[in-house]
């Protein structure tokens, strides 16, 4: 077997190479993605019987059996789907709430939402494509989804017929007039409210463009209620500003997640969103109010400084990490070096920290950032690069971490960057946290950085591809089952028939629905 740090500069090439070659966003549109596939739509109307995954929410999910159909990939390929907002409403959800999911598709929010808020509260959703809405129907009786209310009737500004313009997944459907299709009724969040009388606690609103004329056939429902609202605000591949700015033209304040934490934070109108961002969440002073209480939410970021006690108390956190072993540091390591390095690196610390109130946490997750970005213009470093990419991910600025961990792969590849080996650090991918580690730093670095470029850099590799980064990370030890999925399945989608590798044939924590795979069930691929 080749030894890992033998690997490390083919594995750095690539990835540098596919990111300065990746000529497709990670978000497409129809048209897009129907070129990328080179296939028709398929669905149901393939002949074969559908698919019913379990999800790592515990949900099952029944999904076409055709890996042209994106949650069909994605769901396969992550057990999950990809958007972080999921990990926020498993948080702040609570039994007896009402939610609304506009634009449902095959109920990768609808089907988990029902789960967590309980026998005591409803699910409202809509979903106006017959062949979604079948699929999601099946997945309400797998799941014993009683709260679950499913309409066929697509949303908009008015109540009148329409007509829903089929895409090549269903994920694209949207209300037009051009393209092969299906007639539906169209209704609005006002009409409906004053049928059914709801009491909603949560809206999602993910409806291919319709957002604004949604918006502006429950300008009531908005009035009398005071939901938290979570809207898609990417249109194709450029953000829906307009969509972005109407919410606070009617009495809603906007907010975005925290990389992966379940943290809102206020959306600044002034600043470009992360290309990455898909959704933003709108609320009303009271519901502010109630996630602020609870610790979903912070208003106002509090100013942050960074003291002696901080920068000891980072040190001794750091410390206690698995990973902190790789230095050979001794003595008060951050009373030493590049001040700003110093600074930056204690205020991650104090963001890591659970101990810390949820503000001041969020502050200094801000205050680490901007003096990392400082420290890595001018002294940059493998150790240095990795926390900033770190960093940057966890602030939700992912377009950077993805740029930072190329340049950190590129460095580690060409040998022509410092380690700074007696410096403290944070690896690039959270999931090495609590992974036991010893060996060369480097490789670490390499490691760390790799899975989390492959993972960062698209939403799933239905829209990006696959590199030769994918087969060394599948090679190794600590590798993600996810990565060997992926790996499958990109073979399966080009038409090359892979056989189902023994990983997957068997059950794991991170690998749910291996009786589908090992039965041959997964489209393309061989037992």
């Amino acid at each position: 077997m080749t030894r890992p740090a033998a690997r490390i500069a083919s594995v750095v090439c690539v990835a540098a190479n596919d990111a300065k070659g990746r000529k497709r966003k990670f978000y497409l549109s129809a048209t897009s993605v129907d070129r990328a596939c080179g296939r028709s739509r398929r669905g149901l109307s393939s002949g074969m019987g559908p698919l019913e995954l379990t999800l790592s929410s515990g949900v099952m999910v029944a999904v076409a059996a055709s890996l042209q159909s994106i949650s069909t990939y994605v769901l396969l390929e992550q057990e999950s789907w990809f958007e972080r907002e999921l990990g926020f409403l498993r948080q702040w959800l609570q039994p007896g709430m009402t939610a609304i999911d506009i634009g449902a598709n095959l109920g990768v929010y609808t089907l988990p939402i029902s789960r967590w808020i309980g026998p005591t509260g409803h699910v409202f959703a809509y979903e106006p494509g017959s062949e979604a809405r079948e699929l999601l129907e099946i997945s309400s009786t797998l799941n014993h989804a009683d709260n679950l209310h499913i309409s066929p009737c697509a949303l908009s500004d008015s109540e009148r017929e329409g007509r829903l313009t089929l895409g090549i997944s269903s994920e694209l459907n949207m209300l037009g007039e051009d393209g092969a299709g299906e007639r539906v009724r169209i209704t609005s969040l006002d009409i409906e409210d004053a049928e059914r009388g709801w009491s909603p606690d949560f809206v999602k609103i993910d409806a291919e463009g319709e957002e604004e004329r949604i918006v502006a056939g429950g300008r009531a429902f908005f009035v009398r209620h005071s939901p938290l609202v979570m809207f898609e605000v990417k249109a194709g591949d450029k953000t829906n500003e307009r969509l972005r700015a109407l919410f606070p033209s009617i009495g809603y304040s906007v907010f975005r997640q925290l990389g992966a934490a379940p943290i809102l934070i206020p959306d600044d109108l002034k600043q470009s969103l992360d290309e990455y961002e898909l959704n933003l969440f709108a609320a009303k002073p009271d519901r502010v109010n109630e996630l602020s209480r609870r610790g979903y939410l912070v208003e106002t970021l509090p100013v942050w400084s960074c003291s002696p006690e901080t920068r000891k108390n980072g040190e001794a956190f750091w410390r206690s990490q698995q990973f902190a072993s790789l230095t050979r540091s001794c003595g008060d390591i951050l009373d030493q070096g590049d001040l700003d390095y110093r600074d930056g690196f204690a205020a991650f610390a104090a963001w890591r920290d659970p101990d810390q109130p949820v503000a001041a946490r969020c502050a200094a997750l801000q205050y680490a950032l901007r003096n990392l970005r400082v420290t890595c213009t001018n002294q940059p470093s493998a150790t240095r690069l990795s926390t900033l990419a770190r960093a940057a991910w966890e602030w939700g600025a992912r377009r950077e971490s993805v740029a930072v961990l190329q340049r950190l792969l590129q460095s580690l590849q060409n040998g022509q960057i410092r380690l700074y080996d007696q410096e403290p650090f944070w690896l690039a991918n959270s999931r090495f946290d609590r992974i036991a580690i010893e060996g060369p730093l480097a490789f670490w670095l390499a490691a760390a950085g790799a899975e989390q470029f492959e993972t960062g850099a698209a939403h799933s590799s239905i829209f990006s591809g696959g590199t030769e980064i994918l087969g060394w990370l599948c090679e190794q030890p600590i590798a993600l089952t996810e990565f060997v999925r992926r790996r499958v399945l990109l073979a399966a989608r080009a038409g090359r028939r892979p056989p189902i590798p023994d990983r997957l044939r068997r059950p794991a924590s991170d690998h749910l629905n291996a009786e589908i795979w090992r039965a041959g069930k997964v489209p393309g691929t061989v037992v």
